[in-house]
């Protein structure tokens, strides 16, 4: 959860732009459904800049990070496939211990990245 200026308190913000679009689509939903203490939003990766300056998310998933992504997000996910795997870089940089991406391996960035942004991670469903 994180706690706005006028004292309000709303779900943790996380940006997903990614290709293809039902990718990100995909995340976006499971996300949400599987720790319902974020706010999942899918976005075109080409409006990825605008919308992070716009929504000020807490974590962004996308496939290429920028300069504006880094500036403005605590924490962020670069996803993309290479072949036929999924590969990541991240921060705050998550070990993969020679396993492949999966929905565990992003599950557990959503909840490391609450816990590394000082913020309350909510229930862990999984």
């Amino acid at each position: 959860m994180r706690k706005e200026s006028d004292g309000r308190v709303t779900r943790r913000r996380i940006l997903v732009a990614n290709e293809p679009r039902s990718y990100r689509e995909t995340f976006a939903r499971v996300f949400e459904a599987l720790r319902p203490h974020v706010e999942a939003i899918a976005v075109d990766p080409d409006a990825l800049d605008r919308e992070a300056l716009r929504l000020r998310p807490d974590l962004v998933v996308c496939g290429r990070v920028t300069p504006t992504v880094v500036a403005v997000a605590r924490c962020w996910m670069e996803l993309r496939v290479e072949g036929e795997r999924l590969v990541t870089t991240s921060k705050p940089r998550m070990p993969s211990d020679g396993r492949e991406v999966d929905l565990a391996y992003l599950l557990s960035f959503i909840d490391r990245s609450g816990e590394m942004s000082g913020r309350d991670r909510g229930d862990a469903l999984l």
